[in-house]
């Protein structure tokens, strides 16, 4: 009794941490040839037999019992009896595993999880007379590889309680399951059975305790909602199936490609649980780099993506990580990416310094971060944030295929910089206009390309000014380019200034530049290697385009202002 008591406080205390993981799909998405659907309970609580049993009879649904072997055998309060244990048997039901006493195995010796793993099977083979218990699961959804390695000694396939779909190709020992306790809502599980009967996968359904009344414990479920989504899955048509007839129709995968670790690709990678407290969708499918879905994310007032490895990563095992992100219809969002082990701060970078300019609107780009640049090159890493580091509120931001690459891997190839347009039609993101002079960044009645054009009235010291929120490394450029336009009078005078967090990097006049005056009635290129302001490095703050005369001068038109690498 003390041992189930334990089991009630440890489940509680991971719904206060928001456990409760929304998934998506696995790494692997080759279809079946139907949505299917297994229900499966976990533990062996009573009410699975007197509550939910007939619901399944009525709807003729055979499902998966995960039971805890030592609470049965012994008659623990809390547990079904060994009785009607043999009745769900006898009606068609699967018996796996959850181990002998429901302990934490990654905290287990080798010599604890073995018998852990091979005395709840041997019981469970003797006491119900079953030629195999094949399927395993572990409890708290914990495990790593050593664990991995002891279950494929005794059983045929592992669930876990990371959420999202399996499919063909999914490793029998990673399966998914979406757990369903008090925070997840009908509409939450019907939209799992609807990507299921949509893609094609197979989606497991994890359930605890059962009650006819107002839930009171996060493991609990209504029995009425229970008999909902049950009709749920009939209604959709998907075929149910046990754990070990779903795994029967896979590919039968054991193990995953040798080298590096998924932390997010079409889901959360095996062992990572979403701890994340910032308003997200693992299984966004509107902006997507591969795959099935995206990952999207409202980082704002310092909130975070949480993502916590269940029994720690060893940081010597890898050389950085990458990681895919789209700055949405906003772009310049200002974003941290920090490793822990548990509270222990390791180090952290922005995304938009690795970048060396903002996050881009509408477009995918690469990120590599070595792990030595954060100091990390060793140590456990068990937490990994994806931060908001503004306070402020931020545009939707995208990310997908996030994983850690091993050391002995081939280094990935730093991903080559881009030209980076500061206008072309409208100001980047992350770029904020500052500027005090008459002007208009939409006009369209003289336009070098695209659409729009800068018109601008230089006049009395005034100046066009672009503030950015983050830094541009300049090391990764090596010149900037604009197109101007004299209008009907020409022969503007304006100096193009670059300043830094510190002050001024560098400055020069157009006309300078050009080797003549400014020309009216036709757009001119204007090419200024950094070399010759004296720039080779520097991180890039503002840019302005200012006044040099003291006087009025004519409309001068300005376009297409890149950054070339």
């Amino acid at each position: 009794m003390n041992r189930l008591h334990a089991v009630k406080e440890f489940v509680r205390s991971l719904a206060v941490l928001g456990l409760a993981l929304v998934g998506a799909p696995t790494l692997a998405a080759t279809p079946f040839q139907e949505g299917m659907v297994s229900i499966t309970l976990d533990d062996g609580w009573p009410s699975q037999y007197t509550a939910a049993r007939p619901v399944l009879n009525q709807h003729g649904i055979h499902v998966t019992y995960f039971l805890v072997t030592e609470g049965i055998r012994n008659g623990w309060t809390g547990f079904m009896t060994v009785p009607q244990v043999q009745t769900v048997i006898a009606e068609g039901n699967e018996i796996g595993s959850h181990t002998m006493n429901h302990s934490d195995l990654t905290t287990l010796s080798a010599a604890q999880v073995q018998s852990e793993l091979s005395g709840s099977q041997a019981w469970l083979k003797s006491q119900f007379g079953l030629a195999s218990v094949p399927a395993f699961s572990s409890p708290y959804g914990a495990y790593n590889d050593s664990v991995l390695a002891t279950v494929k000694q005794y059983y045929g396939s592992h669930r876990t309680v990371n959420g999202g779909q399996n499919f063909r190709d999914t490793n029998i020992f990673q399966l998914r399951s979406y757990d369903v306790n008090t925070s997840v809502t009908l509409d939450d599980v019907r939209t799992w059975l609807d990507k299921a009967a949509a893609d094609k996968s197979w989606v497991i359904l994890t359930f605890h305790q059962f009650v006819s009344g107002t839930p009171t414990q996060s493991t609990e479920i209504n029995i009425d909602q229970f008999s909902q989504i049950l009709d749920y899955i009939q209604v959709k048509g998907l075929r149910t199936v046990s754990v070990s007839e779903g795994v029967a129709l896979t590919e039968g995968r054991t193990e995953e490609p040798v080298g590096d670790t998924p932390v997010y690709d079409d889901g959360m990678g095996n062992a990572f649980a979403d701890w994340s407290w910032a308003t997200h969708d693992l299984d966004d499918r509107t902006v997507v780099h591969s795959g099935l879905s995206s990952l999207s994310v409202q980082l704002g007032g310092w909130n975070s993506l949480y993502f916590h490895h269940t029994s720690g990563l060893d940081a010597s095992l890898y050389q950085s990580i990458e990681l895919w992100v789209n700055g949405g219809s906003s772009g310049g969002q200002g974003v941290r990416l920090a490793f822990y082990d548990g509270s222990q701060y390791i180090g952290s970078t922005r995304l938009d310094t690795v970048l060396g300019h903002p996050i881009l609107a509408g477009t995918w780009q690469r990120v590599v971060v070595p792990l030595s640049s954060v100091g990390l090159s060793s140590g456990t890493v068990r937490d990994i944030y994806i931060q908001d580091d503004t306070g402020g509120s931020q545009g939707t931001l995208y990310l997908d295929d996030i994983r850690l690459i091993r050391s002995n891997a081939q280094p990935p190839p730093p991903p080559p910089t881009q030209p980076f347009a500061l206008y072309a039609d409208a100001l980047a993101s992350g770029f904020n206009d500052w500027s005090w002079a008459v002007h208009n960044l939409a006009q369209s009645s003289i336009v070098h390309a695209g659409t729009s054009a800068i018109s601008v009235e230089l006049d009395q010291w005034s100046a066009l000014f672009f503030h950015s929120d983050s830094t541009i490394d300049l090391s990764r450029y090596k010149s900037i380019e604009l197109w101007v336009h004299g209008g009907t009078s020409g022969g503007q005078v304006a100096r193009l200034v670059f300043n830094g967090d510190s002050g001024l990097l560098g400055e020069i006049r157009l006309d300078e530049t050009l080797g003549h005056a400014i020309q009216p009635g036709t757009w001119q290129r204007v090419s200024i290697p950094f070399s010759l302001l004296g720039l080779s490095s520097g991180s890039l703050r503002e840019i302005y385009i200012q006044d040099q005369s003291g006087a009025d001068q004519g409309t001068l038109y300005i376009d297409d202002i890149r950054l070339l690498p």
